[in-house]
């Protein structure tokens, strides 16, 4: 692990020399990272998706055998072995989460020195928090991007499952209070990380909603 931190940090040190701003740095290396891994992302989505099908499926099927608890388990089990209940979403989850840890710790141990960003001006240092809350803010309306999508009509054609009022507060409260304790560096590559997120997202169901619509000959 301690190889991989290395390499972040000359990576980091790179970028450096070639923008002369750590944040900016900071913005190429989190970009070039999640690019890496937009093939996972795509087979992880496309695994949720199964999923999500997979669990509308057994819905039916609980609600159609309600009185006959034998038949609706043997439906239930031929549904698994037909279709296959894998865990690859969640197993592609856990491998993208060391990723994201060794990039992180990379960016924190990289920037050791009080270094400020043409990006953030009012910010003195990367190494410190953002007293005036105006990052935090920035981040977790970023974040709350594709928890708005499912609510936006063009998307409706998708299905997508929605998250309810409550579960979004605590989601703002919680991200809202975590962002505003970390150091600017960090938040800012949380920052473009969740922009990358809901832009990728965004794009993706773009995509599968005019893929539905050439399918109706719309």
């Amino acid at each position: 692990m301690t190889v991989v931190y290395e390499m972040i940090q000359q990576l980091l040190e790179m970028l450096y020399g070639i923008c002369g701003d750590y944040g900016i740095a900071i913005v190429l290396i989190t970009i070039i990272i999640r690019g890496c891994l937009l093939p996972l992302n795509h087979k992880q989505r496309q695994a949720m998706k199964k999923q999500q099908k997979l669990s509308l499926q057994v819905e039916e099927i609980k609600h159609k055998y309600k009185n006959n608890t034998e038949k609706m388990n043997k439906e239930i089990e031929k549904l698994y072995q037909t279709e296959g209940a894998g865990s690859m979403g969640c197993l592609l989850t856990l491998i993208q989460f060391p990723i994201m840890l060794v990039l992180y710790n990379g960016i924190r141990l990289a920037i050791t020195a009080d270094v400020s960003t043409v990006l953030f001006p009012w910010i003195p240092s990367l190494l410190v928090r953002d007293s005036t809350y105006i990052l935090p803010l920035i981040t977790v309306l970023i974040q709350m991007i594709p928890q708005i999508l499912p609510y936006i009509s063009f998307f409706k054609r998708l299905n997508l499952p929605k998250t309810n009022a409550s579960m979004i507060m605590i989601f703002l409260l919680t991200n809202g209070w975590f962002t505003s304790m970390i150091p600017a560096g960090i938040e800012l590559y949380y920052m473009v990380s969740g922009l990358f997120t809901a832009i990728e997202q965004l794009i993706g169901y773009i995509l599968e909603v005019k893929n539905i619509k050439m399918a109706e000959g719309v």
